[in-house]
């Protein structure tokens, strides 16, 4: 009998194991999508802040040429009215092709004041970051991005021999970031962004109406440190026309 109740008890004592175990995998696994949720959330903001960058509007519509923003694109790279935004952003604009105050660089503006930053004119003649030795395939210009600290950076080889400039949000719409950290405590890092612009000869497509693409690329981050401290990201691409 003696024997019989400590059999029993084993049993009960393993499933009782079991149970606590199967629970802690399920809030393991809740807890990892919900801060995959989260960089994807992130990560959208960052999209939609980089269409009112490109738009040089403010976060709630506003223009930014009426010095509401705390930080301005160089003077004639953004429409500063309505009026203005709707014919900026076409091929016929000479002032996407101004050396003196260009809207884009192949470098993304590495080397210059934080105005000048994170907006690519694509290179169609070769990669800005080099080619992958495995693949023999070009790599993307924001598989080397500098993407902020605890994430992973592989820079660029080719034309661009560091890792490319990338916006954080709000940097140029004012879009608050009290909910991220540092100065949310529970908060995660700001995501962040890249611009690629394209024209209609950089596609060599027939264009009638001269629209300009943008590529752009986002990253959100989550909360959950992992494996070397990188911090659990999502990124998203979408194409952009003002017009």
């Amino acid at each position: 009998m003696l024997v019989t109740a400590v059999i029993f008890l084993m049993v009960l004592s393993l499933l009782g194991v079991m149970a606590v175990r199967g629970s802690l995998f399920e809030e393991r696994s809740a807890a990892n999508e919900r801060d995959l949720s989260l960089a994807r959330e992130s990560a959208e903001l960052a999209l939609r802040d980089a269409e009112r960058d490109i738009l040089g509007i403010r976060f709630d519509g506003q223009f930014c040429a009426a010095g509401l923003c705390a930080l301005l694109r160089p003077a004639g790279t953004r429409p500063v009215n309505a009026a203005e935004a709707a014919t900026f952003w076409s091929a016929r604009n000479d002032a996407l092709t101004d050396p003196i105050t260009p809207i884009a660089l192949q470098d993304g503006g590495l080397s210059l004041t934080p105005e000048n930053r994170g907006v690519y004119a694509v290179d169609m003649t070769g990669s800005a970051c080099g080619i992958n030795a495995v693949t023999g395939i070009a790599r993307p210009l924001w598989s080397g991005a500098n993407w902020g600290s605890n994430t992973a950076s592989n820079p660029c080889n080719g034309t661009i021999t560091q890792a490319v400039p990338t916006i954080q949000y709000g940097t140029f719409t004012n879009a608050p970031v009290t909910s991220f950290a540092p100065a949310n405590a529970q908060g995660s890092r700001p995501p962040r962004y890249m611009i690629e612009m394209f024209t209609p000869d950089d596609l060599k497509i027939r264009n009638t109406s001269a629209k300009i693409f943008f590529r752009i690329t986002a990253v959100g981050f989550g909360r959950t440190a992992g494996s070397g401290n990188a911090l659990t990201s999502v990124t998203l691409q979408s194409v952009f026309s003002p017009l």
